[in-house]
């Protein structure tokens, strides 16, 4: 018997559930993740917009312009398909989690029901 039947508490869903925890826990991360991304990339643009008052000349203003652009894409791109990916994975487990505790509940179900009767062996 485990800890939590021998008090009579229920079982917490994340016991039940590792495999489905995990990868929650895991889209936490790659969500702290990705919104760093998404910051950076915010400033990668604003640092685009202010070069303009630097007074700099065209061809460098423009290169490097462009490179803070692209670089803003990029990592806004990154972060936002890390955290499209982990979403997806997370509502997967979950999915999963509860067709399997649907699973279960029947089985359970029919144990406590009567057993049907025999058929009889003879002529």
């Amino acid at each position: 018997m485990s800890e939590h039947e021998l008090v009579g508490r229920p079982i917490p869903w994340r016991e039940t559930h590792p495999d489905a925890y995990a990868e929650l826990k895991h889209t936490w991360g790659v969500i702290g993740h990705s919104s760093v991304l998404m910051v950076l990339s915010l400033s990668l643009i604003g640092t685009s917009l202010t070069l303009s008052y630097l007074h700099l000349p065209g061809w460098l203003e423009t290169s490097v312009r462009l490179g803070a652009s692209a670089a803003a894409v990029g990592c806004g791109a990154v972060g936002l398909w890390r955290l499209a990916r982990a979403l997806f994975r997370a509502g997967r487990a979950l999915v999963r989690a509860r067709r399997r505790g649907a699973r279960d509940v029947p089985g359970e179900a029919a144990e406590g029901a009567e057993p049907e009767a025999a058929p009889v062996v003879g002529s």
